[in-house]
């Protein structure tokens, strides 16, 4: 079974500058990519303690990417299956703000794998179709708008914020994306090569200021030969 990559596990607390966070729940899901005929993976963690009790952090694992899900509430439930790229529209928040926006992407995935405790009740195989939605009048940062579809009949909206690593440190105490270990090593490699090449260099040329006392001395006892 396809494990999970995030640096979370269930009941664990995450201490930021200004939070005190619990993981309760993750669902991984799947989607088949027919251009490059391979699955494409991603992770949803539900956590609590932030304003909203429905707040969730994604990992991504194609482009290693954490994002924040907030829950954001429109007047009107959206089915993303009814949804198709390229599409605008506008939507309206129980508040009265309006929003113009782009449909990005539209998806199924497929849950391969649950841990802990989630707000829906799902299984795994379940699909779930989606919708991305790029929120024209938003800062950059809060563009993108997430719509989802549970039990077909469950619809959520999350305003879908990207965490640098510095972000993830300042709400969760620490980065949520894996390690790479691969480029640790290349970069331990590299600057181990750099050393030696460094010390081997010094080492001909008599190291530190011997170098220098061999202009003036030497086997042949002064200048020239």
């Amino acid at each position: 079974m396809k494990r999970t990559k995030a640096r979370l596990k269930i009941n664990q607390i995450l201490t930021g500058k200004k939070t005190n966070l619990r993981v309760v729940g993750c669902l991984l899901f799947r989607e088949w990519d027919e251009k490059k005929k391979r699955f494409y993976y991603w992770e949803e963690w539900e956590i609590t303690g932030l304003a909203d009790y429905d707040s969730w952090v994604e990992y991504d694992h194609s482009d290693q990417i954490v994002s924040l899900y907030e829950p954001i509430r429109f007047t009107k439930a959206i089915d993303p299956a009814q949804l198709e790229k390229g599409q605008s529209f506008t939507v309206s928040e129980q508040d009265g703000k309006d929003h113009t926006v782009v449909v990005d992407e539209v998806g199924v995935g497929e849950i391969v794998n649950i841990k802990g405790k989630n707000t829906y009740q799902v299984f795994p195989k379940e699909l779930m179709a989606y919708a991305t939605l790029k929120d024209t009048g938003a800062p950059k940062n809060r563009q993108l708008i997430t719509i989802e579809k549970y039990n077909n009949r469950e619809y959520d909206a999350y305003r879908k914020i990207q965490l640098s690593d510095k972000e993830q440190k300042k709400m969760f105490g620490r980065t949520i994306k894996p390690i790479n270990w691969s480029t640790i090593i290349i970069t331990i490699i590299i600057i181990a090569i750099f050393l030696f090449i460094f010390f081997f260099e010094d080492s001909n040329n008599g190291g530190g200021h011997g170098g220098a006392r061999g202009v003036y001395g030497g086997s042949s006892g002064g200048f020239g030969k």
